[in-house]
């Protein structure tokens, strides 16, 4: 009977324990994280193969180009929750890519870095509609950007010739 007495005493009250986790928001995190998982994998299938081909095009080399890409999905993957809270997943997700491609190319593809985004994105575009013959809303999608910005990334000699 010590004993018992000697628990209780030990143990707080469950009030003095503060508020017990709630079942109901514990599932709902857990579903959160079930659908974020979800998203994730779904954009993953989507545009594996075009940041592949992108990242093939400019690499020039199959298992650069495998590797970068595996690095920009891991980058994405740790912060995905934040991306996915985004306005923008897919350009947030573009950006990622961009820059794993660029760090790839050495220190000239991080001087041509420095230039505009707005040339970077036009020379992305023309890579993968001139190139790769993605459609005009397949290309918006990847790059994660209206269709209409694309039409003026697009524009007659808007895309240079490589």
């Amino acid at each position: 009977m010590t004993s018992d007495r000697a628990r209780r005493r030990a143990a707080p009250a469950a009030s003095e324990q503060g508020p017990r986790p709630d079942r109901g928001s514990r599932s709902r995190r857990a579903r959160s994280q079930r659908a974020a998982l979800a998203a994730f994998d779904a954009f993953r299938q989507r545009h594996y193969q075009p940041y592949l081909g992108y990242a093939l095009l400019r690499l020039g080399r199959p298992a650069a180009a495998e590797s970068v890409v595996s690095a920009a999905f891991t980058e994405l993957a740790v912060s995905w929750h934040l991306v996915l809270g985004s306005p923008e997943p897919a350009a947030i997700a573009w950006r990622i890519l961009h820059e794993h491609v660029d760090g790839a190319l050495g220190p000239a593809a991080a001087r041509a870095a420095d230039e505009p985004r707005r040339g970077a994105l036009r020379r992305d575009a023309c890579l993968l509609h001139d190139q790769m013959h993605l459609s005009c809303e397949r290309t918006a999608e990847v790059m994660g950007i209206c269709q209409a910005d694309l039409a003026g990334l697009l524009a007659p000699a808007g895309c240079p010739q490589e």
